[in-house]
């Protein structure tokens, strides 16, 4: 059932008592009584909602106006309606790869989407555990060329706006270390000027484990669309492979295996990106250096290292900011070095 327009509802956040005669007035529940809802985690900035109405199963997804996390954080709430336009173009690149939108509300700032399959698992979850499927990055190298390599003319122009992305990106990882570091202000400060001037490709903004579902057989979903714009694509490459990084800091036994995902993502990437989109990997690492850093010294600190970790993934970035190396496997080489250092 695919629905859409407006509301004349509005009011408060959605929560688990309240989402069924929502839904039942968006017309995609018939009797409030049998609709099960429970928050979902995972995420700082929205209200996120499991649903089932004995039928259907759907995600449920309103944007906060201020981030659940320690320091003050505000973004516009029709970022929840840039990620509905998002999952639509992304659907159309390559299908079966995202939830479909069943709904959105503009006045509540509220979409319907579909749930995964209560089997699947983020792969977050699975990269703590050190299971690291090579197919899975492998494949999600493959999906992001093809979103990259997109044609961005004529896109919605809610994917235009850099709104969400300044102010759930940019301002809290770059600028924020820019300010508790001054010591890497200046080339975190390149990165940031050079990322704003190269709007050439569909962007996802939140390209991490968090937002990967996995299933059986190979399939997966990316999730989480709300930061997505025409931008930089260099951006959404160093974000996965941050978060492999920061895995392997974690998890240092299994180095191996987050470099061997790191590799297939990258090789996968690089043979499906036409040739004129070809990313320059000094560049791309840079950015990874800004995200390390970010990741411990932003807004939104990673909430699994402890705070050795914390300082052996600060060391990383700061040797990563000052001489990035130009291929993904110098990423790993520097690593290797800083930790023996430790």
């Amino acid at each position: 059932m695919v629905v859409s327009g407006s509301a004349s509802q509005t009011g408060d956040l959605l929560d688990p008592s309240t989402v069924g005669r929502y839904l039942v007035g968006r017309g995609l529940a018939g009797d409030p009584r049998r609709v099960r809802a429970a928050l979902l985690g995972g995420g700082v900035s929205n209200v996120v909602l499991g649903v089932g109405t004995g039928t259907d199963a759907f995600v449920v997804k309103q944007a906060l106006p201020r981030l659940r996390v320690a320091d003050e954080w505000r973004a516009p709430c029709g970022r929840v309606l840039t990620e509905a336009a998002a999952l639509d173009l992304a659907a159309r690149l390559v299908p079966g790869v995202t939830p479909r939108v069943l709904d959105r509300d503009p006045e509540r700032n509220v979409i319907v989407i579909e749930r995964a399959p209560g089997s699947w698992s983020d792969w977050k979850r699975l990269l703590l555990q050190g299971r690291c499927d090579v197919g899975v990055a492998a494949r999600l190298g493959g999906v992001l060329a093809a979103w990259h390599s997109a044609d961005v003319a004529g896109v919605d122009q809610r994917c235009v706006d850099l709104s969400a992305f300044e102010q759930l990106r940019v301002d809290p990882y770059y600028r924020t270390v820019m300010r508790r570091r001054p010591e890497h202000a200046e080339r975190v400060g390149w990165h940031a000027e050079a990322m704003a001037g190269r709007r050439t490709a569909l962007v996802h903004g939140d390209f991490s484990p968090k937002n990967v579902l996995v299933g059986e057989g190979g399939a997966l979903w990316v999730i989480d669309f709300e930061v997505a714009h025409v931008g930089d694509p260099a951006f959404d490459v160093a974000f996965l492979l941050s978060h492999l990084l920061l895995k392997s800091v974690f998890r240092p036994a299994d180095r191996d295996r987050y470099e061997v995902c790191a590799s297939a993502f990258a090789d996968s990437y690089l043979a499906a990106i036409p040739p004129s989109r070809r990313l320059d990997w000094g560049y791309v690492a840079g950015h990874v250096a800004c995200l390390m850093l970010a990741r411990v010294d932003g807004k939104s600190p990673v909430e699994y290292l402890d705070a050795a970790q914390r300082g052996q993934a600060r060391r990383i970035g700061a040797a990563l900011l000052c001489d990035p190396p130009s291929s993904p496997r110098g990423l790993w080489e520097v690593r290797g070095s800083e930790l023996r250092r430790c």
